[in-house]
Parts: C-alpha cells; sequence; structure tokens
C-alpha cells in the first residue's frame, strides 16, 4: 500500500471512529447508518489487529506490554461480538480503533528505524 493510501485509510478510520462517536452522542445508534458504521470499524479493528499486535508483543516494559497486548485482544473480541449492546459496542469499536491506531503506527515508526 502507498503511502497516500495509507494515509487515506487512516484518515477514513479515523473520520468513521469520529462518526461513531457522533452518532452515540445524537442517540441515533440504532439505524441503518449506525450499523454499517459498526461493520466499518470492525473491518478497521481487524485490519490493524496483526500490526497492533505486533507492537504490543515487541515491548520491554512488562506492564506496559501486558497492557497492550490485553487491548488488543479487547479489540478483537469486542469486532467479534454480534450479540453485545449496540451503543456500547459502537463506542468500544471506535475507542479501540482509536488505540490499534496508535499501536499499529508505533509499530511502523518501529520498523523504519
Amino acid at each position: 500500500m502507498s503511502a497516500a493510501q495509507q494515509t487515506r485509510a487512516t484518515a477514513e478510520m479515523v473520520r468513521d471512529s469520529d462518526l461513531a462517536l457522533s452518532l452515540i452522542s445524537r442517540h441515533d445508534i440504532a439505524g441503518a447508518e449506525a450499523g454499517e458504521v459498526r461493520e466499518r470499524l470492525r473491518g478497521h479493528v481487524n485490519a490493524l489487529l496483526v500490526p497492533a499486535s505486533t507492537f504490543a508483543d515487541s515491548l520491554a516494559d512488562s506492564r506496559a506490554k501486558d497492557i497492550a497486548q490485553a487491548t488488543v485482544e479487547h479489540a478483537r473480541r469486542v469486532a467479534e461480538d454480534r450479540e453485545g449492546d449496540p451503543e456500547a459496542t459502537l463506542r468500544l469499536l471506535a475507542k479501540s480503533l482509536t488505540l490499534l491506531l496508535r499501536y499499529a503506527s508505533d509499530e511502523k515508526r518501529r520498523q523504519a528505524t
């Protein structure tokens, strides 16, 4: 993936995360748009699991490593859950995506050095 494509993909992920939080604030979590955003967020989370997990596994500090690994695992479980509360799922997916984006970005920087 080119740098421009990666930048667009990241921007799309951030936009979907922000949209999810906006839908929650408007109490619009049951409509078609919220369902579509939930599905896109699941896809984004799944796309970031490997680089985020690689970053988490690379951490030397055992406490930070444990937290990062647990965060990645939690994001994976949230993305798989189709039975939970729609609002909670939307919020957890948005927040998980934000953390995984950070981890994936840190992994990219780590590999570049």
